[in-house]
């Protein structure tokens, strides 16, 4: 007997184990739409398929779909699995306003989505798809996240940057809905930004106040796992709407160049006379980054104050590198530069002043920026093209956060902590960029900002959150203000204006690089 009961016994310790497992744990706050053990609280609906039908056949069809769930869809290890094929798994509860949490993880090829109030969608792509010129609207290479069934050409239906995690790695999403604005957080960063989600099923209509999650599926596996909801109140939804949202370019992906990173989007003030113009560069380290990440809080300032805006998409260290550019940081330098001229070349046709640029932007942004600032005038007057004699040089540069120096001693000397830049000329590692420092030494001298200063440059607006601390360790060794410092008394030494800013500096005149462009770029000409 007890030869029996020993078994039993062990076997329902591993259920009771296996089960316990499996309970959902949601954060504070939240509860769970997904128990981890079956498949309660879901049914089978594709809207494609009844959206035309009526009557009993569109009855019998939605029962039909709702029965073939448990056909496609199964629960292994507390995950919601479905091969790609069948109904989209639902929710039988309906939601309004709300915060959503939940992690996915696919393979090659695989097309997914979550739809929204029933409607598609949040899109989940296979990124390492090639982009296809013969299909411009289907974006693949730009990443999941983004708002794919809105009107192609307006923000949030591409993501505002590529966060894909590798094929057998978990994504996280977390997804806001108040009224029919989307926030979506992908992988901690966040790739759309309170973007209003249009009616697929009918255009005419508002975005339906109430409705489901559905999991889409099609092309290949995918797992679903911690699904968790909260309700937003009124008041917190009320506080979310007060900001209203960004307003879609005047002009939207225009490219540049060849290459189908080189891609600006241009905002138009509402100006008269011809409108100065704010250069945005994202940052990024030159390797990933987005045109509207650091943006969005200063777009509408400055079109509110008769500034036109250009954001400026470019090639990253990688996508360089695989062109052949040597040093690859010299893609993405470049390629602010190209933009810059192209958009002088629109001056006539967009209402641009030529002669009230300012380029802006955060970390390896904000040192392009600089490098423009500081670069000798790239402009070629003999040409045959026209962008090419068009100026490169600036009004100003206001920045956050910005590397002024690629040059390796420096950057130790001033932090001795410091990790950055040996990527920007295939380096790797620090120390690798230390050793090899004699031997790029003119790369340093032409695509270091600091090396570039001379008597005749613009003023320049430097932004740090922390305080400088020469000679010491830094908690972030990238952006700390030792760089500021030095560039200062470097641009000072030079007869450059240099204002630089940080918690206790002194003489401060302008406390934010937007209140700092905008009176350089709104003052009175001479």
């Amino acid at each position: 007997m007890k030869s029996r009961v020993l078994p039993v016994v062990l076997l329902l310790s591993a259920l009771f184990v296996a089960l316990r497992a499996a309970e959902p744990k949601p954060p504070e706050g939240f509860r769970a739409l997904f128990n981890g053990r079956d498949l309660t609280g879901w049914h089978g609906l594709n809207p494609h398929d009844v959206a035309k039908l009526t009557g009993e056949k569109r009855d019998a069809k939605l029962a039909s779909m709702r029965a073939d769930l448990s056909n496609h869809w199964r629960v292994e290890n507390g995950e919601l699995v479905n091969a790609g094929t069948g109904p989209y798994a639902t929710t039988d509860e309906e939601f309004g306003d709300y915060e959503l949490l939940i992690e996915y993880k696919t393979v090659a090829k695989a097309d997914s989505g979550i739809y929204l109030r029933g409607q598609p969608q949040v899109q989940i792509w296979d990124k390492n798809q090639v982009f296809d010129p013969k299909r411009p609207d289907r974006r693949p290479h730009l990443g999941s996240g983004g708002l794919f069934n809105n009107t192609p050409k307006t923000l949030g239906r591409d993501p505002i940057m590529v966060v894909d995690k590798p094929f057998g790695q978990w994504n996280t999403l977390r997804i806001r809905q108040i009224g029919a604005r989307v926030w979506v957080t992908f992988n901690t960063r966040l790739v759309v930004e309170g973007a209003p989600m249009e009616n697929y099923f009918d255009k005419g209509k508002p975005f339906p106040a109430r409705g489901p999650f559905m999991l889409q599926t099609h092309g290949g596996e995918i797992r679903w796992r911690a699904i968790y909801v909260r309700d937003i109140p009124a008041d917190e939804a009320k506080r979310e709407l007060a900001t209203p949202p960004l307003p879609n370019p005047t002009h939207y992906d225009v490219a540049y160049g060849p290459h189908p990173k080189q891609l600006i989007h241009f905002w138009k003030a509402d100006s008269a006379a011809p409108a100065p113009l704010l250069l945005f560069i994202h940052g990024g380290g030159w390797q990933n980054g987005g045109r509207l990440s650091g943006l969005g809080a200063m777009l509408p300032e400055m079109l509110k104050r008769g500034i036109s805006v250009a954001s400026v998409e470019y090639r990253f260290i990688a996508e360089a590198t695989a062109d052949n550019v040597s040093p690859p940081v010299k893609g993405p330098l470049h390629d602010a530069a190209r933009a810059l001229q192209f958009i002088r070349s629109k001056a006539a046709e967009w209402n641009l002043d030529k002669s009230r640029i300012a380029a802006s932007g955060g970390s390896a942004g904000a040192c392009t920026s600089l490098w423009l600032a500081f670069h000798p005038d790239l402009a070629d007057p003999a040409s045959a093209d026209p962008v090419a004699r068009e100026s490169t040089r600036l009004l100003c540069a206001a920045v956050n956060g910005a590397q002024t120096t690629l040059d390796p001693q420096q950057m130790k000397d001033w932090t001795p902590n410091s990790t950055y830049g040996g990527h920007a000329f295939a380096l790797g590692k620090f120390d690798n960029f230390l050793a090899q420092r004699g031997t790029i030494l003119p790369w340093i001298a032409e695509y270091s900002p600091y090396a570039l200063v001379t008597r005749d440059d613009p003023p320049v607006y430097l932004f740090y959150t922390v305080a400088p601390a020469l000679g010491q360790p830094a908690k972030d060794p990238t952006h700390t203000s030792n760089f500021g410092v030095k560039l200062q008394e470097h641009c000072r030494a030079n007869g450059v204006t240099c204002d630089l800013v940080y918690p206790g500096a002194p003489d401060v005149k302008h406390a934010t690089t937007q209140d700092y462009l905008i009176a350089k770029l709104t003052a009175p000409k001479r």
